[in-house]
């Protein structure tokens, strides 16, 4: 059966494509990817989906899999749309980039009535031949100073009806392999994934030294210096682990532990309050409860601060990123594009840290080596969609100490130290947009505490150090300028703060 000069087109472009592309092969954590695989993949998310826009952001997310030099970025409401790709390193090849979307615009022309499709692009010279001879509907061209495909959507969408109950599961793939293709190639991340794959037993230190072919002490120290240990890390999987296992209903608390290498429900159920200060019962119903604050944004910096850190012989800068992210599905990633030392941007994961509200969660990233200053964004990825926070198209720049993100005021860090029998201290770090004239620290029996304030980056950082009996008692901040009169209370939601206990 001979194709119609339409398919036939598009076979011609997948073909120039896979041409193009340096790699032919491309790795997600223990899985290889054949790239005509991959398109094949693209290809139906895009048909299955109901809808152009729904469609089309899956797409962004599937090609951002292709590891290109562009980062999609989808924008615009109906009628208009436009698609825009952003350079991620100085080197800004175009070849694959220009097939990928002579090919796109073919796909949407067999599901589009009445569509008009425009491209800008950087180059005035003519690209590589795209067959345009048998093109039914050859896409316009004008010059632009970065790629963006531009689409007047149409008054209907033709879903393959043979693919409509695909879409779903395309989803959830694709989702799944940006999770495994986004975590750094690093020791720590090897390590970690070791660990992971080896639950519910208990991969021991010496087993993971064996497997790095080095000695025990050897990578007890390197752990050292990377600021974590065997435990920790340990505990990270764990944690992980938990809130995967968490959203299939059909596992019970106690068998969740189980998997997670706990010998008892008591023990993981007391793990897991330690983590994140609810039981794994009440943790699974915040996650599936209903949003009830649209009006919050998906995903938004909440701060980060930048450390010199000191190493045996060097020194490098090392970075946290805290990111404040709306509920919006259980199964979800969220991490950073950053520049690196060599220029190059590259993906790095965050996770889960904790609650700030019902229906708001604090996510963070690992201590990051990467370039100063440190210029980064957020994505945010969840059921096919991608929610971005960069700064408002200029990135986000962490140049000082400290880069607050739209909060006035933030506890960063609330320690208990045990000095002896029944005695304690404790050691309290908090940042604010502005300086306050006077900053305390207040207890529910009335007593108070003042807080010291000290210039830091572009925010200011108060520190709080003072004796403390017991780390079981809540506390509150509170900040006051006299003129003009301003307040500015910091209670948790309402909560309180509680003391890590170390």
């Amino acid at each position: 059966m001979s194709q119609t000069p339409l398919a036939a087109e598009i076979s011609h472009l997948r073909q120039q494509l896979l041409a193009s592309c340096p790699t032919q092969q491309l790795a997600f954590g223990d899985e290889v990817w054949p790239l005509s695989q991959l398109l094949t993949v693209l290809d139906y998310a895009l048909r299955s989906a109901p809808g152009l826009k729904s469609g089309l952001e899956l797409w962004c997310e599937g090609i951002s899999l292709l590891g290109l030099s562009w980062y999609p970025q989808l924008s615009g409401q109906e009628p208009q749309i436009r698609l825009s790709f952003l350079p991620l390193q100085e080197e800004r090849p175009l070849a694959t980039l220009w097939f990928l979307l002579q090919l796109l615009h073919r796909q949407l022309v067999t599901q589009t009535d009445a569509a008009g499709f425009t491209l800008e692009w950087p180059e005035r010279q003519k690209m590589p031949d795209t067959n345009t001879e048998t093109a039914s509907e050859p896409l316009a061209v004008r010059y632009g100073p970065l790629p963006v495909f531009h689409l007047s959507t149409p008054h209907t969408y033709a879903t393959d009806p043979a693919l409509a109950e695909l879409h779903a599961p395309l989803a959830t793939l694709i989702h799944r392999l940006h999770r495994l293709g986004s975590r750094p190639r690093s020791v720590l991340e090897q390590l970690k994934q070791w660990l992971d794959l080896a639950l519910p037993e208990q991969l021991s230190l010496e087993a993971l030294a064996s497997r790095l072919q080095i000695s025990p002490r050897t990578l007890q120290r390197q752990l050292g210096q990377q600021q974590t240990s065997y435990s920790r890390l340990l505990e990270e999987v764990r944690k992980n682990r938990a809130i995967s296992l968490l959203c299939h209903s059909r596992y019970s608390a106690q068998e969740v532990g189980l998997r997670l290498g706990y010998l008892d429900a008591p023990s993981f159920q007391r793990a897991f309050r330690h983590w994140f200060g609810v039981p794994p019962g009440e943790f699974r119903h915040r996650f599936f409860a209903q949003d009830s604050q649209p009006q919050l944004p998906p995903v938004v910096l909440y701060y980060a601060i930048n450390e010199l850190q000191e190493q045996s012989l060097r020194q490098y800068n090392g970075a946290r990123v805290w990111i404040c992210i709306r509920n919006l599905a259980f199964d979800k990633s969220l991490q950073l594009q950053c520049e690196d030392h060599d220029g190059i941007w590259r993906p790095y994961a965050a996770t889960f840290e904790r609650f700030l509200s019902g229906d708001v969660e604090l996510w963070s990233t690992p201590s990051l080596p990467v370039h100063h200053p440190m210029r980064f964004r957020i994505e945010y990825r969840v059921g096919g969609h991608i929610y971005l926070d960069n700064n408002g198209g200029q990135d986000y720049c962490l140049d000082a100490a400290v880069l607050l993100g739209p909060h006035a005021a933030l506890c960063h860090q609330l320690l208990w130290f045990a000095e002896g029998p029944g005695s304690g201290r404790l050691v309290a770090r908090l940042f604010t947009r502005q300086l306050w004239q006077q900053g305390w620290a207040l207890w529910s029996d009335g007593r108070r505490h003042p807080l010291h304030p000290e210039p830091c980056g572009n925010g200011v950082q108060w520190q709080l150090s003072c004796s403390q009996n017991s780390p079981d008692l809540q506390l509150r901040f509170e900040f006051l300028n006299s003129s003009p009169y301003q307040h500015l209370p910091l209670d948790n939601q309402g909560e309180g703060f509680l003391p890590r206990r170390l």
